[in-house]
């Protein structure tokens, strides 16, 4: 009988990205196991591409999916899974309680996890974690497959397409004018979190400034919830920039960021796909701790302001002082330096 490993990352979109590295390694390390991934309904989506993986769950939220959730328990308990590893952190006790529940009923082998500030006690294998650490969040989950034997070889990010994805982004770019040799710059003005958002108006000055100095066109990304940012933008500027808010799965998402010569992004998840693709970045990071901040630092430039109360992780903030900090001149001097290979008019 094949032996079956569960990677479980119940996060986002974000936290998917940055496992990559850990999903690749796992592979490659045990290549005649089974491996499994538990995750939500959309970082199911930017993973479904992945090569590395036998077969992806998924878990759902909310009320709505707690009759859905019953038969995903079963299937998980049914497979006998021999390894179960939670690759994310624990922020709150509630969520340890529920992480030890899932696992109590899955029955796994033996159980790896993150014992943040004390809060993974009930793993059979546990590695040292703290929720302010400096160390980034990509080492911790790397520590968790070395605590199993994995050979560390490659840490490189990776976000996943296919033939599809860069087709449908061919026709959006087409139906926009834009040319191959045109220079496009991305901006997704939006986050999860609104005290991750750096005012609009700021990514509008910015975005107004870029087109013009270097000739280049402005797509703006962002989920259909966030149109209303980019419908601000695009009054607030003369040079008409692109709406992609709502109008692309997330893995077209990702070829469209690979097509931009730069990408400026609040912390969120279209920041750590840039980062994954190598796509230049001007990361506008806010109250996020540098755990979570852009992993890999070629072509990547991290605004981030030290202000007392930082890290947080609030999901609303009345004073946004740290994201207030950081001015769109910045952001342009930033982003001049990563288009250095370009001339300016």
């Amino acid at each position: 009988m094949d032996k079956k490993i569960l990677l479980i990352e119940l996060a986002g979109i974000g936290d998917v990205v940055l496992s990559s590295p850990t999903i690749k390694n796992l592979r490659k390390s045990y290549t005649d196991f089974l491996i499994y991934f538990l995750t939500f309904t959309q970082p199911a989506e930017v993973i479904q591409k992945s090569p590395y993986l036998d077969k992806i769950i998924v878990f759902h939220r909310g009320f709505k999916g707690i009759f859905k959730n019953i038969q995903v328990l079963k299937e998980l308990r049914g497979l006998r899974i021999d390894v179960a590893i939670n690759l994310y952190q624990h922020y709150t006790l509630k969520g340890a309680i529920n992480m030890a529940l899932l696992l109590k009923f899955i029955s796994p082998k033996k159980s790896f996890g993150r014992n943040t500030d004390g809060k993974g006690f009930f793993y059979d294998i546990k590695i040292a974690d703290t929720i302010n650490t400096k160390r980034h969040d990509v080492e911790y989950k790397l520590d968790l497959i070395q605590a199993l034997s994995c050979d560390i070889k490659d840490k490189k990010l990776e976000a996943w397409f296919d033939e599809f994805d860069k087709k449908g982004v061919e026709e959006f770019l087409g139906e926009n004018s834009v040319l191959d040799s045109d220079i496009l710059i991305g901006i997704n003005p939006g986050a999860h979190r609104p005290a991750h958002r750096w005012h609009w108006k700021n990514f509008a000055e910015v975005a107004e400034m870029l087109a013009k100095r270097y000739k280049a066109k402005i797509v703006i990304t962002g989920t259909y919830n966030e149109r209303r940012l980019a419908e601000n933008i695009i009054r607030k500027t003369s040079v008409k920039p692109i709406d992609a808010t709502g109008k692309m799965s997330i893995t077209q998402l990702v070829v469209l960021i690979r097509r931009c010569n730069l990408y400026i992004s609040n912390d969120t998840a279209p920041m750590h796909i840039a980062n994954a693709l190598g796509t230049p970045l001007v990361a506008i990071m806010g109250p996020g701790g540098m755990k979570t901040a852009p992993y890999q630092k070629d072509n990547c430039i991290i605004l981030k302001k030290d202000v007392e109360c930082s890290p947080c992780y609030k999901f609303k903030c009345e004073d946004m002082i740290c994201l207030k900090a950081i001015t769109a001149e910045e952001v342009i001097q930033a982003s001049e330096s990563l288009l250095k290979d370009y001339v300016k008019n």
